[in-house]
């Protein structure tokens, strides 16, 4: 029984500090924000993550309050937002909602934007453990997966992307699935089905792409083995019909919302020419991007322009020295078949995100891609393609640990075999194999931890002051709620969600039908009337600080004036709210109060007026 508990004991330790290590890297990343901190985030509270805070706050209060989750009027007023064809990340929200409902969303965003490194590595790691017996080679996979460049890329900025932990045992599903098939198809499918639909709740996107390459997966399997496809055909086509059956019982309403209910986005302009921008460079794989702690300014400043100049997509570096092991690998073990897979699906997901087009140093080669055909699946056009690289590194993570360790066992056999009343075989291998791995890996080490910012949340929406703001009013807000000026979003959620937004960073189709047709906007844009100099100007902006002449400021005329007066009527604006830079009032604030012919409530550094409808413009 001693024997037992002390083997235990010992087990415990080996799977335990992996996971540690893993979880102290993801907390050094985010250094000094803690992981539960309300009031500072990565990169900056507004963007991407005051969107994605937004979405981990809005699920529970809409199941709360009896609403439907993948639909709201919060944000671009009067016609709401599909949420169901945007990155809500319900599954997220709900194992958070705790937490947000105690400490806000942003608590909820920093402790998941950590378990995201922590746990995708971890996933990683046991995952490997099923094919490799070396816990310290499974935990170097774990480590290129979970803290690669796709991954510290993104996790400055997408949680619903870096969130990939369920992507490991998924592929062991697969393989359950597809290849060793020791269960029962029903048993096989069902656990596919259920870790497919955990993942479309976190992001339906990779899902998308998941099941692009797994597609392209199989006709690669059945040309490399055509006898065992036949064999395994039947099994496999009745795991796939069980795979289907929780993915239609608990995904099938908000998928097919997404594509048919009310605000949908389908056959936008989001095409080839805006979001395949974003891809990889034929040479994003060998020049470090500023994401690397290694690299000269001059590779990194080049780098940077790589992926439509987006840093936070730009995750495509693997390392000459990677490559040239990976190769070493591909041709020592080229017998393997599992290692030639593993090789052509990281080079297959490397393709498709190169885009439509091949792109060399920036420039257009004028060589069409496969994924110019791809791209005309009407859900494979919205997608950005540099996204695919999760897949070449997943891939990439596997073929590394089972090559280091078949690489290892060769050498250390073929040492003992020379001198085995020696017992160096052993050391001389281990010493070779973690050479090998640290000359692959050094040069990925990144650039951390990333720039920390504070939120921006006037301290108005933090008293009981917010209460004057009658529940379900229409607020007007400035700066204008979009893309990275969409701090509003951040006040509506202090607030309870009490007001509507105009506007609001989220994916609306283009368009959208109303009765006086005479507004333009869609896809990330706000809905504004056309020829609305002001809204435009004035709200979209960011702040515009204290009053000053130039090409951007709306002269008081009446003109201008008119033109507020129809936005304002023509959405039943109730309350305005501008934000000031300073302590002097910033120039909307001085418009708005010489067209309203109304002074505002000050608070702090937010000017409102309230009551708007009663103003004399609008009599």
């Amino acid at each position: 029984m001693r024997i037992k508990t002390k083997s235990i004991s010992l087990l415990k330790s080996r799977l335990l500090w992996p996971v540690l290590v893993y979880f102290l890297l993801s907390a050094l990343a985010y250094w000094p924000v803690q992981p539960l901190s309300s009031t500072h985030v990565v990169t900056c509270g507004c963007y991407d993550i005051a969107e994605q805070a937004w979405f981990l706050a809005w699920t529970p209060h809409a199941i709360l309050n009896g609403m439907n989750p993948f639909f709201t009027h919060a944000l671009n007023y009067p016609y709401g937002a599909n949420l169901a064809s945007n990155t809500t990340m319900p599954l997220l929200s709900i194992l958070v909602s705790p937490i947000t409902l105690l400490l806000g969303p942003i608590s909820s965003f920093n402790l998941l934007i950590r378990l995201a490194f922590a746990l995708s590595a971890t996933s990683m790691f046991f995952v490997l453990r099923r094919y490799v017996k070396y816990d310290a080679l499974c935990f170097i996979g774990g480590l290129l997966y979970g803290f690669s460049p796709y991954m510290i890329a993104q996790s400055a900025l997408h949680l619903n992307l870096a969130f990939v932990a369920l992507f490991p045992p998924i592929i062991v599903a697969l393989d359950n699935l597809f290849i060793r098939q020791t269960n029962t198809p029903r048993r096989d499918g069902l656990v596919l089905g259920l870790l497919v639909t955990a993942q479309y709740f976190i992001s339906s996107e990779l899902v998308a792409d998941l099941v692009l390459l797994c597609a392209i997966a199989v006709v690669i399997l059945a040309v490399f083995n055509p006898r065992k496809a036949k064999e395994r055909f039947f099994y496999s086509l009745y795991g796939i019909f069980w795979s289907a059956v929780p993915l239609v019982l608990i995904a099938g309403y908000p998928i097919v919302f997404s594509f048919k209910g009310p605000e949908h986005v389908a056959g936008s302009a989001y095409s080839s020419g805006t979001m395949s921008a974003f891809h990889t460079d034929l040479l994003s794989p060998i020049v470090p991007t500023s994401h690397q702690l290694i690299g000269s300014a001059t590779s990194k400043r080049t780098a940077n322009l790589f992926v439509g100049g987006s840093k936070s997509e730009n995750g495509a570096y693997v390392g000459i020295p990677l490559i040239l092991v990976t190769g070493f690998i591909l041709a020592y073990l080229r017998k393997n078949r599992a290692i030639r897979y593993l090789g052509t699906m990281a080079v297959v997901s490397f393709i498709i995100s190169l885009g439509p087009q091949l792109y060399l140093d920036n420039t257009d080669q004028n060589i069409a891609l496969p994924f110019t055909f791809l791209e005309k699946i009407k859900t494979l056009s919205l997608e950005v393609v540099s996204r695919y690289m999760l897949f070449a590194y997943l891939c990439l993570a596997i073929l590394l640990t089972v090559g280091l360790a078949e690489i290892y066992e060769k050498v250390r056999g073929h040492l003992e075999k020379k001198t085995p009343l020696v017992p160096a075989g052993k050391l001389k291998a281990s010493l070779l194999v973690s050479i090998i791995a640290v000359l692959a890996l050094v040069p990925l080490l990144p650039a951390l931890p990333y720039k920390e910012a504070k939120i921006n949340i006037p301290k108005y929406f933090f008293t009981s002051q917010v209460n004057k703001i009658p529940s379900g009013s229409t607020v007007l807000t400035y700066p204008y709620p979009v893309i990275t000026t969409n701090y509003a979003m951040m006040w509506q959620i202090q607030s309870g969600f009490r007001f509507n937004l105009l506007g609001g960073y989220v994916f609306t189709p283009f368009l959208p039908t109303t009765p006086n047709a005479k507004i333009t906007g869609g896809g990330f844009g706000p809905v504004i009337f056309e020829g609305g100099t002001v809204p435009v100007v004035l709200f979209e902006q960011a702040y515009a600080g204290p009053p000053k002449s130039g090409p951007n400021v709306i002269p008081p005329l009446p003109w201008a004036f008119a033109q507020l007066k129809t936005y304002l009527a023509a959405y039943h604006v109730n309350v305005i709210i501008a934000a000031r830079v300073g302590k002097d009032p910033g120039y909307a604030t001085v418009f708005l109060s010489k067209a309203l012919e109304m002074k505002p409530e000050h608070f702090g550094n937010v000017d409102i007026w309230f009551n708007v409808g009663r103003s004399p413009l609008l009599k």
